[in-house]
C-alpha cells in the first residue's frame, strides 16, 4: 500500500519543464549582467552574455551596432558616472523576455555627450525589457524612462528615434548649434520637450525618420545673461536634412517650428552648418568604450 502511493504521487509530480528553465536561466544572466559587467565594468561578461549582433533600443546616441554598441554605452556611463550603480528591485520572465523594474543611482563627475561634469547625484527608476534568443544569449532591449529620467536629472534632454534596428554610426555627420531661449520662455521650452517625450513622442520619432536624423540630443546652456539651448544632431547629409526641415509641410513640422520660434527666435535645423567651436561648444563623442580601449586610456594616463 505504501509503494502504491509512493508510486501514485511521483507519477502525477510536473518536472519541471524546459522553458521554465529557460526562464530561471535569462533571469540568472540579467541578473549577473547587472552585478558584473553594469556595476563592476567586468567587459567579459558581456562579450558571454549578449549576441554580437544585439539589438539594443536605447544606446547612448553615436553608438555602433551590435555588442560593441552596448560596450560604448555602458562603457561611456561609467566614465562619466564612476560610482554608476544599479539596483534590480523586480525581476519577471515570461517566454523568452525578462523585465525588471530598476533603479539608477550615481554622481556625474566626467563628460557625457559633450556635457561637462556637473557634480549632480541622481536617482533614476524605470523599466527595462530584454528578449533573449533559443541559444540563452541577449538578443534584443528596450527601456522606458530610467535614461530620460537621469538625463533630466543632470538638466539634459535625450530625445532620439528608437524604432527598429540602429542604424550604423559610420557615414554619419554631427552637427552642434547653439540658440537663444527668449527672455521668459526657459518653462516654454521645458513644456515642449516634455510633450516631445510624452504625447507627442510618436510624432516627434516620424519627423526625425523623416528628415533623415538618427539621434538627436538637446540641452540647456545656462549663461548669466540669456541662457542658450545647445542642438546636437547626427545625419547622413545635414545638408539634405535642412532642407527637408525648411520644406515640410507635414502638420506636426509646422507646429514644432512654430513652437522653436516662439521659444528661440531662430531655427537651428535651418540655420546653416557651423563648426563646434563657432557655435560656442567643444562636442566630442565619449571614446569607443571596450575593454581595450579603457586598458590603453589607463596605460596613457600613467605614462
Amino acid at each position: 500500500m505504501t509503494a502504491t502511493t509512493v508510486t501514485t504521487t511521483a507519477s502525477t509530480t510536473a518536472a519541471p519543464t524546459l522553458w521554465e528553465n529557460a526562464q530561471e536561466r535569462n533571469k540568472a544572466t540579467i541578473k549577473r549582467v547587472f552585478a558584473k559587467f553594469i556595476n563592476q565594468g567586468d567587459f567579459s561578461v558581456a562579450d558571454e552574455s549578449y549576441r554580437t549582433d544585439i539589438v539594443d533600443h536605447a544606446g547612448l546616441p553615436g553608438a555602433p551596432e551590435g555588442l560593441e554598441g552596448v560596450k560604448y554605452t555602458i562603457g561611456s556611463l561609467r566614465e562619466a558616472v564612476p560610482d554608476f550603480h544599479v539596483t534590480i528591485e523586480d525581476i519577471s520572465a515570461h517566454d523568452n523576455m525578462v523585465v525588471i523594474h530598476n533603479t539608477w543611482r550615481g554622481t556625474h563627475l566626467g563628460e557625457l555627450l559633450g556635457m561637462p561634469p556637473t557634480g549632480r547625484s541622481f536617482l533614476s527608476v524605470g523599466i527595462v525589457i530584454w528578449r533573449f534568443d533559443d541559444d540563452g544569449k541577449i538578443a534584443e532591449r528596450w527601456e522606458h524612462g530610467v535614461s530620460s529620467n537621469m538625463f533630466a536629472a543632470l538638466g539634459m534632454r535625450l530625445l532620439a528615434p528608437r524604432k527598429g534596428r540602429r542604424t550604423t554610426a559610420e557615414g554619419t555627420q554631427s552637427v552642434t548649434r547653439t540658440v537663444p531661449l527668449k527672455p521668459g520662455k526657459p518653462m516654454a521650452w521645458h513644456q515642449l520637450t516634455a510633450e516631445l517625450q510624452g504625447p507627442r513622442r510618436r510624432e516627434y520619432e516620424a519627423s526625425r525618420r523623416r528628415l533623415g536624423i538618427t539621434s538627436e540630443v538637446l540641452r540647456i546652456d545656462p549663461r548669466p545673461d540669456l541662457d542658450h539651448v545647445i542642438v546636437h544632431f547626427e545625419s547622413t547629409d545635414p545638408e539634405r536634412t535642412r532642407q527637408r526641415w525648411a520644406a515640410s509641410t507635414h502638420p506636426f513640422d509646422q507646429w514644432l517650428r512654430e513652437q522653436i520660434l516662439d521659444i528661440h527666435g531662430e531655427d537651428p535645423w535651418v540655420g546653416p552648418a557651423t563648426t563646434c567651436e563657432s557655435a560656442g561648444l567643444a562636442w566630442t563623442a565619449p571614446p569607443k568604450a571596450t575593454a581595450t580601449a579603457t586598458a590603453e586610456r589607463s596605460e596613457g594616463t600613467t605614462r
